[in-house]
């Protein structure tokens, strides 16, 4: 750089900034116009040579939504209007925008977010902190986003999701325990082709059989074991418990039977003795 004239040097945006850079460690007045015509040298001399605005530069930087957000971030720590409409038409940069700069919502972006699944739901999650209802069709496409705008963002059911989370062992198993706390039967043939998911299913969601998965279980060694002990020999505790259950309430009910009829003969005999009583007073 050192070899190159001052007159050489203005020839170029890339030179005129290494030189103010690297050379004059400060600011370089006569080679700021031709600086000002590139969008990465105008934003790189604004923030490591002025450390601060380069108004001369703006108009160049907000063509170009990369260098709009940083400039927006690095250099002006703070919205950079001129920059906007370009930012707007990149979900990643209106993101981090919305995220970093506005904190908080950035409606004009809100269609192009809306099209893109991850930044939908980091839109929804990390700025609007709720619901967003315009990226919810293009989440929906996806089980990793789906399961999670579940999870974080309604703290419920997300109905248009749950095509997609059905195609998917490890999401449909993790969608019926942590959302719906139950059964999610669109998963269960997806979840019955995995011996590990089929075993958990069974054990954690239905607390018993999973019929479906009993053929991919028994081709492992060890969840056959673990469903054995697990799974059926619960179930056949169960049921013995249950038929005990029965036993105990039948005897219980034949006790109390046994013991009305014995109201009922003691009440039939006392009646017969009342009426045998009066009888003899009449015939007395």
């Amino acid at each position: 750089m050192t070899k190159l004239s001052e007159q050489e040097v203005l020839k170029s945006a890339k030179d005129s900034y290494s030189y103010a850079f690297n050379v004059l460690k400060d600011r370089f007045k006569k080679g700021e116009d031709i600086i000002s015509k590139n969008d990465e040298y105008s934003y790189r001399y604004a923030r490591f040579v002025l450390e601060g605005r380069f108004e001369k530069g703006e108009d160049v930087i907000n063509k170009d939504a990369y260098y709009s957000y940083r400039y927006a971030r690095f250099v002006l720590e703070g919205r950079f209007e001129k920059g906007e409409d370009i930012i707007s038409k990149d979900a990643e940069y209106s993101y981090n925008y919305a995220l970093n700069i506005l904190k908080g919502r950035f409606e004009k972006s809100e269609d192009v977010i809306s099209k893109s699944t991850e930044y939908s739901y980091y839109y929804a999650r990390y700025v609007l902190k709720g619901r967003f209802e315009k990226g919810e069709n293009t989440i929906s496409k996806d089980a990793r986003y789906s399961y999670s705008y579940a999870l974080n963002i309604l703290k419920g059911r997300f109905e248009k999701g749950e095509n997609v989370i059905s195609k998917n062992a490890w999401y449909s198993y993790w969608y019926a325990r942590d959302i719906l706390k139950g059964r999610f039967e669109k998963g269960e043939s997806v979840i019955s082709k995995s011996a590990y998911y089929s075993y958990n299913y069974a054990r954690r969601i239905l607390k018993g059989r999973f019929e479906k998965g009993e053929d991919v279980i028994s081709k492992s060694a060890e969840y056959s074991k673990l469903y054995r002990e697990n799974i059926c020999d619960t179930e056949k505790e169960l049921k013995i418990k249950q038929i005990e259950l029965k036993k105990e309430l039948k005897k219980k009910l034949e006790k109390k039977q046994i013991e009305l009829k014995k109201k009922q003969e003691i009440f039939q005999k006392e009646m017969i003795e009342f009426e045998k009583s009066d009888l003899a007073e009449l015939l007395g």
